[in-house]
């Protein structure tokens, strides 16, 4: 039922994304597809009748550009420098991975991911209790022969971590769940014995052992462990974007220290300039051309988002201030946590069942910790991969509403012929993010 006081239609004055909220809630109120409404429709909408002049054209109006939002996210991309970020692992592929997928198949790109923070509470003791007994039965049976290099325990086990990734993924392949599981464990051994200067195997016995005893007894994680879960989420990150052959150098795990912060409000942004010049640093570096950011506002997803999003923009405003940053391109994307209205997003990426394959899998065989989650969302009880399907297939099933189902199964496009979700975004040149960013940050202390 429409509300006669909701500030979209009646605070401010009224702009194109109004009509286009307006016609689609009219859609999907009489279930019409926009191209068969009629003036009368319109006339007698509570919205649709506060549209300045209008008539028809209004709605065709929103036809011709809720079609061009779509061609905008069936672009190709190339010869960009592609800087991905993302609150927690697996975020990013949450959100956009069908969107990423295309620019990764194309070799005059350089796509590069960063996750802002450790992720070390989405690991559970119970998981990480069964990865380390896993990882001493392999090591009892002589199935982690690594150990056996003179060097290991000096340096050796610093090296060779793309060698456990392909390990993983070839067995993803050959659809053998044990050598996968030896993969992950070989992992689990490297990153002790750096975390704890283990020196033997004698060493890695007795370590182990005592870390499964505290797990099992309840015992608060030290820093250590809390860093051990957290090298467990970046292998997962590694693995889904090693699916189509992205290097661990372009993978970048920054665990920035606001993620330890959760005593102080998110309504003060960014909480430490040690985490905005390890982004700024990292924009100098890399120098991108094309950012993608999680846009939730305080209190639309977890508190770490809001903050992540901060600290990007503030370091974005600075980089500002030492480059020409007209040519850099931000998209904005939502994924699990809340969603853009269609009139709110001006990309819209299109996603086949060829995409939504691909997703599915990746993220089974790659986020080991969060595929069988007990509560991944309070408003779904299963794995967030799922969820964010069906948000795309929602998206897909709106902007029907406007285009109609056969501009889809009629396309002379291959690729829009194909489509069956579409994942929202909103693209924002450097200024206009930062001032989004500001934005959102005014209107939480006007709330307070």
């Amino acid at each position: 039922m429409f509300n006669k006081t909701d500030p979209t239609y009646f605070d401010g004055p009224w702009t194109f994304e109004k009509t286009e909220h307006a016609v689609l809630g009219l859609c999907k109120i009489i279930d019409r597809y926009a191209p068969k409404l009629t003036l009368e429709d319109l006339q007698n909408d509570p919205r649709c009748a506060r549209i300045p002049d209008l008539s028809l054209e209004r709605v065709q109006e929103v036809i011709a550009d809720v079609e061009a939002k779509l061609w905008r996210g069936a672009r190709f991309f190339e010869n960009e420098v592609i800087y991905h970020t993302g609150p927690h692992h697996d975020d990013i592929m949450l959100g956009i991975m069908p969107f990423i997928n295309r620019q990764l198949r194309t070799p005059t790109n350089q796509v590069h991911f960063a996750i802002m923070t450790s992720g070390y509470h989405s690991v559970t003791d119970d998981f990480l209790q069964q990865a380390l007994e896993d990882t001493l039965d392999y090591l009892h049976q002589g199935r982690i022969q690594m150990v056996l290099y003179p060097d290991f325990f000096e340096q050796g086990y610093r090296f060779k971590q793309e060698k456990d990734i392909h390990h993983y993924l070839d067995n993803v392949a050959r659809r053998n769940p044990d050598e996968m599981r030896r993969g992950f464990c070989h992992r689990i051994l490297r990153d002790a014995v750096g975390l704890w200067g283990l020196k033997s195997v004698a060493d890695v016995e007795a370590r182990f052992t005592a870390e499964i005893e505290n797990l099992k007894a309840g015992q608060p994680n030290s820093h250590e462990i809390q860093k051990l879960k957290g090298e467990v989420r970046e292998f997962e990150e590694e693995l889904v974007w090693a699916y189509a052959g992205t290097a661990l150098d372009h993978i970048h795990h920054l665990r920035l220290g606001l993620y330890d912060q959760g005593s102080l409000s998110p309504s003060k942004g960014p909480v430490h300039d040690d985490d905005i010049n390890t982004i700024l640093n990292q924009l100098r570096t890399i120098k991108p051309t094309v950012l993608t950011v999680a846009i939730d506002s305080e209190g639309q997803g977890p508190n770490t988002h809001y903050k992540v999003m901060q600290s990007i923009a503030e370091a974005v405003r600075l980089w500002g201030e030492e480059e020409d940053l007209s040519r850099l391109r931000v998209f904005g994307y939502r994924n699990v946590w809340s969603t853009f209205h269609p009139a709110e997003a001006n990309v819209y990426v299109p996603v086949s069942l060829n995409a939504f394959a691909v997703f599915e899998k990746a993220f089974k065989d790659s986020y080991l910790t969060q595929y069988k989650a007990e509560f991944p969302n309070p408003d779904f009880d299963g794995p967030f991969s799922e969820l964010a399907e069906q948000i795309w297939v929602k998206n897909y099933k709106d902007v029907q509403f406007i285009l109609g189902k056969d501009f889809f199964y009629e396309n002379n496009h291959p690729l829009i012929r194909a489509t069956h979700g579409l994942i929202f975004l909103k693209e924002m040149d450097a200024k206009g993010f930062v001032a989004l960013a500001e934005e959102m940050a005014k209107r939480i202390v006007i709330d307070n």
